[in-house]
């Protein structure tokens, strides 16, 4: 017996050529393919006909026997049939892109025919999902009168296979239809094999899921007998239209195998578990149910078949097990990243309320969430040693199915058992990232050595180690995202944290720290490092020993207290004087062993630094006033796009971002002692309001301008003059600056007249209290003066990053008419860097250079996207296993919306659509919610795994589940923000 696999062809999606596509992190199709026949069929007799990247299935399979066919571009799938080596035997072909059951195999060599060739008679139950487009490109044939799908699996006698070999494809025609009508018309015997529906073909997620797991019910029936690591409880299941025709035998039959056992009742719905639409949460479940009460029993049953409503086909099954009582912990795990289908276990639990359905519902707001790389799962042990029983039940599960996108739910009794209540696919299609395990592999071992190598004593750097993170000291989660495309990221680097921050503090009066960066990339994420910040905050002028401590006190504090990473200036750090700084310093310090004399060192330094920045701020931001004058002077030049670009950038580095480096210094300084005034009781939190009304930002400015074009005082000329630079994310070259669409960014709508300013003055009080603080820094400035750089430091901070943002967001645009000058897209360009631009500038690289570039890191971000790290990393272990911080959202899809946001009320009657929709928890009952075309969800309690997580991915909606009561409440009081679900980002969009 022959084997041929016919796999000349490209594939429809991807890179990979259709056999090597994984359906598990370890099981290709061909792996599939090869196990489907090893019955009938030994390795030395199967035939890969390839073309498209031949070459790799040969280095993945050598033992196999290779037909490379030449020219494979322009021959039709009959020509590559008839490039085989035949041979005086019986053949079996096959699409290389299809996999079958042994059984199928094993029926078709039990006919007898000249011919068999496979057939499925359930095509069209097999594409329920499926486009109609779809549906008219399949491969069908009408056998017998009945349209079928031709599953391209056929066996051959050896004499077919004579008379075929003798033949020449162009007599025949093109398909292997084509091959079967002509042999039947030379008499030879001819059988068809109906499948139905037992086969897959790659290229259909929906049809992979189906073939390898049926419904709830029906896969726990399968997997029951199989389990050794985990415990499947005995059911009982049962079709609508059985407990129409006999609910008394169902009746019996529970009491029968349940005994006293209180139960669960589920449904099991043939649309609750297929790809494209998981349904998960849909449709009811029943707990506790008492089997002792009949009523109650027929009673929960009629609920769940209720809840199919119209959906009942009279197959959707119901599914009736033992309540498990006395659980210690439950929850779900995904095998494998939702977005990207990444090597992840995500593992969302509860191990409080002793509830089995707490993470589902999204009802509950103290689940943890642990991430485990596949690469490596042994460090789950230390994190969380209670999960592993649950860790092995899984492996053994994916092992069983040979497949590793599964949704699962467990819980853990009290004895340690793990029970399975549910296995079904992951509803998400991830044919877009054709993900390479070794390149995945192969970042995070590159990133663990960038660790290792930040770890290293520096002769320039005080502190003994560092921890990395990605949100203090410049926040780059927040103003970049944590993965950002690469010339995002690389502007950032070059504008700001190179060197022009280390700059900004040594002029100051901290420790010069370069050429330190502030921020490495870890698999193409932004970190800080830590220990350079740490350094970057300390006083130039205090003694060595000191600084040494230091910053090895303040990463200690980070390290015992990794919630504070997006608070080091407040928290950890001590970067400037303040009311009753030695009672705090002594409490923050009470367990590093610092000497009096040491904090009033400290003290004395910063209370330099704090007035030597009370008098700085005009001169330290004098810069910003250079960069209208050569913006314009640029913008009117003959130069190239991109040469505008280059110098645009340039001053911004220059002249700009230094100047908000400063401004930035200044706002922390004015925002900082305001603070520290309301909790010393020297000014009241509603006075500190007060002062904050008294004088507008941007932000206000340009509330303002809005109202006046309203009322038509401005053009929309003017205003987009005025504010069409700004972008909801400002180093994003994909993000639309506000002139690209006025009518989304500057049009307003109901606009009401802006708060007339009232004048701020100081009570006599307050004077006296501010002057015994301005005594005590042995400043010469008056109270008012105190409160005027207040003022104008709150108003630098903005105004300044408004300047230099011209030149950065008008270099973006050059950028993109730089790309369509040559031909590169604008959603191309995103993947370029700024040392491209520069080579490019200089003649180093050429325009074929930047091309293969940008394709080369479109696939490495593709990497990046898959890759999950923790917000702050202490140690090489959480490159493989890290527990999600509570307060951290979670995340799904990668896609960016831009909307109002709308917080949910039950009494408002409005339209919904195209709005971001804030609603408490992620309950099923929201369901409704995504028949109103909203554009986007957020959820204030809710896991990764929960209902409306699923729901979300399923049908690609940008969401942010569980992001926590503060943060919840801080987006409820917004009017506009963006949702940029890759990168992680909720900000705002004035």
């Amino acid at each position: 017996m022959k084997l041929f696999l016919l796999g000349a062809g490209k594939p429809a999606h991807g890179d990979k050529p259709s056999a090597l596509k994984l359906i598990s992190t370890s099981t290709t199709v061909l792996d599939w393919k090869i196990h489907s026949f090893e019955s009938i069929v030994s390795l030395e007799d199967i035939y890969f006909l390839g073309g498209y990247h031949i070459d790799e299935v040969i280095q993945s399979y050598p033992k196999l026997n290779f037909s490379v066919i030449p020219e494979w571009k322009n021959k039709n799938i009959l020509e590559t049939f008839f490039s085989a080596p035949f041979s005086n035997s019986n053949t079996v072909i096959s699409y290389s892109d299809t996999i079958f059951r042994k059984s199928i195999i094993q029926e078709m060599l039990s006919m007898e025919a000249d011919v068999i060739f496979g057939i499925d008679s359930f095509w069209k139950k097999r594409y329920t999902s499926r486009e109609l487009e779809d549906i008219n490109n399949a491969e069908t044939i009408l056998v017998n009168g009945q349209k079928v799908e031709f599953t391209g699996l056929i066996y051959f006698s050896k004499k077919v296979i004579e008379k075929i070999s003798r033949l020449n494809a162009s007599d025949i025609g093109t398909s292997l239809i084509d091959l079967i009508k002509f042999l039947e018309k030379n008499d030879f015997s001819i059988k068809t094999l109906d499948v139905k529906g037992e086969w897959a073909e790659f290229n259909s997620p929906d049809d992979i899921s189906k073939f390898i797991l049926g419904t709830k019910a029906e896969t726990l029936a399968r997997l029951e007998p199989l389990v050794k690591k985990s415990h499947i409880g005995k059911q009982v299941s049962f079709c609508f239209t059985n407990w129409i025709d006999d609910s008394n035998a169902v009746i019996k039959q529970i009491l029968e195998t349940f005994k006293n056992k209180n139960l669960v009742v589920r449904s099991s719905s043939k649309s609750e578990d297929n790809w494209d639409s998981s349904n998960a949460g849909k449709f009811e479940s029943i707990l506790n149910v008492d089997i002792l009460n009949q009523n109650e029993v027929v009673s929960a049953i009629n609920t769940v078949i209720a809840s199919y409503g119209k959906t009942n086909t009279g197959d959707d099954q119901v599914l009736v097990q033992e309540f498990i009582k006395n659980v210690s912990m439950s929850g779900v795990i995904f095998t494998c990243g939702l977005e990207t289908g990444s090597p992840y276990y995500r593992i969302n639990f509860d191990d409080v309320t002793q509830s089995t359905e707490s993470v589902t519902a999204g009802t509950h707001g103290d689940l943890r969430t642990i991430i485990v790389s596949k690469l490596d799962t042994s460090d789950l042990d230390k994190l969380a040693p209670e999960l592993m029983p649950v860790l092995e039940a899984v492996k053994e599960l994916e092992l069983l199915l040979g497949f590793d996108k599964l949704d699962i739910e467990f819980a853990i009794d009290n004895n340690g058992l793990v029970h399975i209540f549910q296995v079904r696919p992951i509803s998400v299609s991830h044919s877009e990232y054709d993900l390479n395990i070794k390149m995945i592999e192969a970042s995070i071992t590159n990133a663990k050595s960038c660790f290792v190598a930040q770890q290293k004593l520096s002769p320039f750097l005080y502190g003994s180690s560092t921890i990395l993170a990605n949100m203090p000291d410049w926040n780059p989660a927040e103003i970049i995202g944590i993965r950002p495309k690469p010339l995002a990221f690389s502007l950032y680097r070059q504008i700001i944290t190179n060197d022009i921050w280390a700059q900004q503090r040594a002029e100051f009066g901290y420790c010069d720290i370069r050429p330190y960066p502030l921020i490495v990339a870890l698999a193409g994420q932004p970190y800080v490092d830590t220990r350079a910040s740490f350094n970057s905050f300390i006083p130039i002028d205090i003694s060595s020993n000191l600084k040494s401590k230091l910053a090895n006190t303040y990463i200690d504090i980070l390290r015992n207290n990794p919630q504070l990473h997006d608070k080091i200036e407040f928290d950890v750090a001590y970067t400037i004087w303040t009311p009753n700084f030695i009672n705090n310093a002594r409490n923050r310090f009470s367990s590093y062993n610092f000497q009096e004399d040491e904090l009033a060192e400290l003290e004395i330094s910063l209370k330099s630094i704090t007035n030597k920045a009370l008098i700085r701020l005009h001169t330290d931001i004098s810069s910003i006033h250079h960069l209208e004058e050569r913006r314009n002077k640029v913008l009117l030049s003959d130069l190239s796009s991109l040469d505008q670009a280059f110098i645009l950038l340039d001053d911004c580095r220059k002249f700009g971002t230094l100047a908000f480096s400063h401004a930035a210094r200044a706002g922390f300084v004015a925002t900082t002692f305001l603070n520290s005034l309301v909790n010393n009781n020297l000014l009241t939190e509603d006075r500190k309001h007060e002062f904050s009304m008294s004088f507008n930002t941007v932000a206000g400015d340009f509330e303002e301008a809005k109202y006046l074009y309203s009322i038509g005082d401005i053009s929309l000329e003017e205003l987009t003059y005025m504010y069409g630079h700004l972008r909801p994310g400002t180093y994003e070259l994909k993000a639309q600056a506000y002139w690209e669409d006025p009518q989304q960014y500057l049009i307003p709508e109901n606009v009401k007249k802006p708060k007339e300013i009232k004048r701020f003055v100081l009570t006599k009080t307050e004077k006296m209290n501010l002057k015994k603080i301005l005594d005590e820094l042995s400043s010469n400035l008056s109270p008012e003066e105190f409160l005027t750089y207040f003022k104008e430091a709150i108003q630098a901070r903005e105004s300044v990053k408004f300047e230099f943002t011209k030149n950065l967001s008008k270099a973006l645009d050059l950028i993109i008419k730089a790309g369509l000058e040559v031909g590169i897209k604008r959603s191309k360009l995103s993947y370029l860097e700024y040392s491209d631009l520069e080579q490019l500038k200089l003649n180093i690289l050429s325009l074929k250079d930047i091309k293969k570039n940008i394709k080369r890191r479109k696939k490495i971000f593709k990497i990046t996207q898959s890759i999950e790290l923790p917000s702050l990393i202490k140690d090489t272990s959480e490159f493989h296993c890290f527990e999600r911080s509570s307060s951290e959202p979670n995340f799904v899809t990668i896609k960016t919306v831009e909307s109002p946001i709308y917080l949910f009320n039950t009494d408002d009657k409005i339209d919904m659509s195209g709005k971001i929709v804030m609603i408490p928890q992620a309950d099923p009952g929201y369901d409704w919610l995504f028949s109103h075309s909203i554009a986007g969800l957020i959820t204030q309690y809710g896991g990764a795994n929960s209902h409306m997580a699923i729901r979300a991915a399923e049908i690609g909606l940008p969401s942010a589940i569980g992001v926590g009561q503060k943060l919840y409440e801080k987006i409820s009081l917004m009017k506009r923000i963006e949702l940029n679900c890759s990168s992680k980002i909720i900000r705002e969009i004035t």
